[in-house]
């Protein structure tokens, strides 16, 4: 399996990497995240097109089409950024005990609970007090399990038949954690993982899953 430079890159700056499912969840993620950042701008300069006092929803066709396409690529970079960080978990608990460890006893832990239980059961060390900028990294897991649960679990919308509402209901809601917070996250998480377990390092470099990858 070719590894991709960026993931590479990571690995050389100390940073850990991800591998096979959550290898392919990290690129799915990453390129939804960078869809959405382009489209964004893309907003933004037919805003800029219009009078100073025109609204979003005046932007006609293009600028709606936009925003739907916004809104796809966010459920995406939400729903890999979470399959990516349960597969990581996965991967390294099995990479320090088996897979039918893992499976048997590990696999039906809530997916915020399994980030809690395996790092105390591989190395000994907590890392729900980890935090970045002061905000505790589970917390935001916990926020990114939830809209993940939303998309896997939605309910029905009735959309608005009037303009200024259907581009409100358009948008992500306000509070919603944004997909280069969900990307940015399964970096953070890593790397305090990599951080507080020295006993499993050569799990985060570049050739770690072949070593287990065929324990039963």
């Amino acid at each position: 399996m070719k590894v991709p430079k960026k993931l590479l890159g990571i690995v050389e700056t100390r940073k850990p990497r991800v591998g096979f499912e959550g290898l392919l969840y990290y690129e799915i993620c990453d390129e939804a995240t960078t869809l959405v950042q382009q489209m964004r701008s893309e907003v933004q300069r037919l805003r800029d097109s219009q009078p100073k006092d025109g609204k979003l929803y005046k932007l006609g066709p293009e600028g709606l089409g936009l925003l739907y396409k916004i809104r796809k690529q966010h459920s995406i970079a939400i729903a890999f950024a979470a399959m990516c960080l349960e597969a990581c978990i996965w991967d390294y608990a099995a990479s320090g005990t088996s897979q039918n460890y893992t499976k048997d006893y590990l696999n039906k832990l809530d997916f915020v609970a399994k980030w809690v239980v395996i790092p105390k059961l591989m190395c000994g060390s907590d890392i729900t007090k980890a935090r970045i900028n002061g905000t505790c990294l589970l917390d935001r897991l916990s926020k990114l399990k939830e809209e993940r649960n939303e998309l896997v679990h939605s309910k029905s919308t009735v959309w608005s038949n009037d303009m200024k509402k259907f581009r409100e209901q358009m948008l992500p809601k306000k509070g919603k954690i944004t997909p280069e917070d969900a990307f940015d996250l399964i970096r953070l998480l890593l790397a305090e993982l990599e951080r507080v377990d020295r006993t499993n390092w050569w799990f985060f470099q570049k050739d770690a899953y072949s070593h287990y990858i065929k324990k039963p």
